[in-house]
């Protein structure tokens, strides 16, 4: 919504016109559109706002609001009730379209330049009022405090006057950010993405691997005594004999099964071994599968010895009563990696079966760089896990990282005696081998990498001499990622000050934990993957594996975080106390991690604050910009003076609803002027006597304005890019509210926003997983997510 200028006409009986100062058309109003300044002076005196200069917003073309020029409209958030058992993602993205076809000054080109003031370019200072509408968080690094557990606590940082130093770069990048999405711009800096990305299987794929090991540059496989099915699946007992390794509350063997000198077998042994054939039994008694269970076992050439006697039944597990049968193979270690686990795995090869030599399959060059991809993809995944010291994923209680997540490098490349699962198909005259996994229940990986699926005209500019700068390029400078080249941009933001003098909420007494921030998943398909380059969300309900699937598929675009809409009032208030568990208007305090048994949590998952900056501060700052177009200044312009209740989001913990402030351009302290103008002004040795004539706000918006209707077709609002960015800075209208996914009405100390994803994805007939997809943020209505994910 703009905001236009006009005049104010009142008559001799009171009534109010509206003069329009761009095409002087004149319309009734009533009082109750005016500011509260204005109708108290028209209940006093109504002729005294006649032929008075005002600003004004249109609604459906009719005048909505009227304030005064330079000021500010003063609605603030209003509080609302929402549901407990609905909510929104709190990120969500701005859909970033092809631009190939994009000219003009939204499309690519060389930059103009800083050597002189262009002639129709638009150089001087903006003035700009920040407010904050929720708290700020400005993390002082350098002061930070770590305790032994690696909980690390933050002042705010300050500046000489002890006030809130607020960086020039962080609005910078604020800013940057907003004008990417609403100039539809190059990305400026792109994560490679350039490898595939891995996603958990569902757990009965793992029937259909067979065990394989790497032998001559080629693939052994070892289905043991079964032979493979068309699907994969085995023809018999499972392909691999289970070796008892482990208890039930312990990640460490149990040394029931190990070789004569009473040493453990391990991974990669050739071992020889006595196996008896045991069936899996369901609770009402069914046979659901048969394995062959180790009984007995000495490295490969020692001496084995006669067989063990037969065993008894084992609860669910029973020996069919055979004969015990002498194999030899290789002892597959995986590490107790889930709670629960028992067994490992020996992987043989029945001679009576296959003659003397196991299957052989090619090893092709895609089979080896698919494992790399996938092996890299686990490693990365943990990464930060595996820095942090943790010996185990955090959601389990009895189990150690997989050996893939563990053994570095080298466990990326396939080399000779290499053991793993092949994802096999038997084609009738030979075997087809499509993947190799490292773990039966794996993760598998999707078909694309992220970046091909990024039109060209999306990617950071690469060309040297600047003919491929966006116009975020342009305005905000550009640094070749893959080379030389670079742009310092056409703007400058300095004199950030904060104007209020009780900016601070100070808990230094007692440091706020606040709550575990997210990392990015990009492998959740359903919410980074589009069903095409145009944002829009991929089919709700289809399968894992149709994410990331084709390369005519596209990303949802730029990541943003909505504005928390509605919070009630007090919200923000008495932080210290635990109040995650009471609930105002539906809304909790999730910004807080919640206590466990009374005690605080903080940890290395966490952080903790002594202070933020308090809602309602004020700084101000101004922009320096050169030799702008006035499309270039208007997609600027735009962003300072967005409609009411819209809010840019900056600083820290934006995920928990930090960071949401309101930008006001202070026209009374702003000066652009076109480069001809400057010109006269630094020919004359009189400038007081140069006429200046102020910047028309409005109109340089609507040149933005119109320049993306032409280019994107649509009304102004209804640009997708626009549509959604908007939706943003305002926030969801509807009953849900803005947290991290989670099955349960309240918030929990243990956190757990994994299970919301689980129950997502839930297979099987009793109440499988709706399979939901990230709403559309251009939507005019995004829908929201229940907590409950199953049908």
């Amino acid at each position: 919504m703009s905001v236009l200028k006009g005049e104010l006409r009142v008559n001799n009986r009171g009534n109010i016109q509206l003069r329009f100062q761009d095409d002087n058309r004149r319309q009734g109003i009533g009082d109750q559109i005016l500011t509260k300044s204005f109708y108290e002076t028209y209940q006093e005196n109504p002729q005294a706002l006649d032929r008075l200069e005002v600003e004004f917003e249109l609604d459906n073309n009719q005048p909505c609001r009227v304030r005064e020029v330079g000021g500010v409209f003063q609605d603030t958030p209003k509080p609302k009730t929402v549901n407990p058992k609905v909510f929104h993602n709190p990120y969500n993205f701005v859909p970033a379209l092809p631009r190939n076809n994009i000219t003009g000054e939204l499309g690519d080109r060389k930059p103009i330049g800083h050597g002189r003031y262009h002639a129709n370019h638009w150089t001087g200072r903006i003035a700009v009022k920040l407010t904050t509408i929720t708290p700020l968080l400005i993390p002082d690094a350098a002061e930070m405090e770590e305790d032994a557990q690696g909980h690390k606590t933050f002042p705010t940082r300050l500046d000489a006057q002890g006030k809130p130093y607020l960086p020039p770069t962080s609005l910078r990048g604020m800013l940057r950010s907003a004008y990417e999405a609403v100039t539809n711009s190059r990305l400026s800096v792109l994560d490679p993405h350039d490898m595939r990305l891995a996603y958990r299987m569902p757990a009965q794929l793992g029937l259909q691997m067979v065990p394989a090991r790497v032998e001559n540059n080629e693939l052994k496989l070892y289905p043991g005594t079964s032979g493979i099915g068309s699907d994969g699946r085995p023809e018999g007992p499972m392909y691999a004999a289970w070796l008892s390794f482990y208890n039930y509350n312990s990640t460490k063997p149990h040394r029931k099964i190990t070789y004569p000198d009473r040493s453990l077998p391990q991974h990669g042994d050739h071992v020889s071994f006595w196996a008896e054939k045991f069936e899996r039994f369901s609770h009402n008694g069914n046979a659901i599968f048969s394995y062959w269970k180790v009984r007995k076992i000495v490295k490969f050439g020692d001496n084995l010895g006669s067989a063990p006697n037969r065993s008894s039944d084992q609860g669910a597990h029973k020996p069919v009563g055979q004969e015990l049968r002498q194999f030899s193979g290789f002892v597959y270690i995986t590490n107790k990696n889930i709670d629960g686990k028992h067994d490992e795995r020996v992987f043989f090869r029945d001679n009576e079966l296959s003659d003397d030599e196991p299957i052989s399959h090619s090893l092709s060059n895609d089979l080896r760089t698919k494992w790399k991809e996938l092996i890299t993809n686990y490693q990365e995944i943990h990464k930060e896990d595996l820095r942090k010291g943790w010996t185990s994923p955090p959601a389990l209680n009895n189990s150690c990282w997989s050996r893939q997540v563990i053994s570095g490098a080298a466990e990326r490349q396939l080399s000779e005696g290499s053991l793993c699962y092949a994802k096999t198909r038997n084609k009738g005259r030979g075997y087809q081998v499509d993947e190799l996994y490292p773990v039966m229940i794996t993760r598998g990986l999707f078909n694309q990498a992220p970046i091909t699926l990024l039109h060209e005209s999306l990617k950071p500019a690469t060309q040297a001499d600047k003919s491929q700068l966006s116009p975020a390029d342009r305005v905000f400078g550009w640094v070749n990622q893959k080379g030389k080249g670079s742009y310092k941009g056409q703007l400058r933001i300095h004199s950030v000050t904060c104007q209020s003098d009780d900016p601070l909420d100070d808990f230094s007494r007692t440091p706020i934990p606040l709550a575990i921030l997210g990392q990015p998943k990009p492998q959740q398909a359903r919410f980074y993957n589009a069903q095409d380059r145009q944002g829009t969300p991929l089919n709700q309900g289809g399968s894992k594996d149709s994410g990331y699937r084709s390369s005519n598929q596209g990303l949802r675009g730029r990541k943003v975080y909505p504005h928390h809409q509605g919070l009630p009032n007090g919200h923000w208030d008495n932080p210290q106390q635990d109040n995650t568990q009471r609930a105002t208007q539906g809304h909790y305090p999730e910004y807080r991690r919640p206590q466990q048994n009374g005690v605080e949590q903080k940890d290395d998952q966490n952080r903790s604050m002594k202070s933020w900056v308090k809602v309602g501060t004020e700084f101000t700052f101004d922009i320096d910009v050169v030799n702008l177009s006035e499309v270039e200044l208007g997609g600027l312009l735009y962003l300072l003076t967005l409609p009411d209740i819209h809010f840019h989001r900056l600083g820290g913990g934006k995920p928990l609803g930090f960071g949401s402030v309101r930008l006001d351009l202070i026209e009374s302290d702003t000066d652009l002027r076109p480069g001809q103008d400057w010109s006269e002004f630094y020919q004359t040795l009189l400038p007081d006597e140069v006429v200046v004539k102020p910047i028309n706000v409005s109109q340089c918006v609507k040149t933005y304005q119109n320049a993306v209707e032409a280019a994107y077709g649509g009304d102004f609002e209804t640009v997708r890019f626009i549509a959604a960015f908007c939706r943003s800075a305002k926030g969801f209208d509807d009953n849900a509210a803005v947290r991290y996914p989670r099955i349960t009405p309240q918030p929990t100390p243990e956190g757990e926003a994994f299970k919301w994803f689980v129950e997502n994805e839930r297979e099987g007939n009793n109440e499988p997983g709706m399979k939901l997809v990230l709403p559309d943020l251009a939507d005019p209505a995004p829908a929201s997510f229940p907590i409950q994910p199953t049908t």
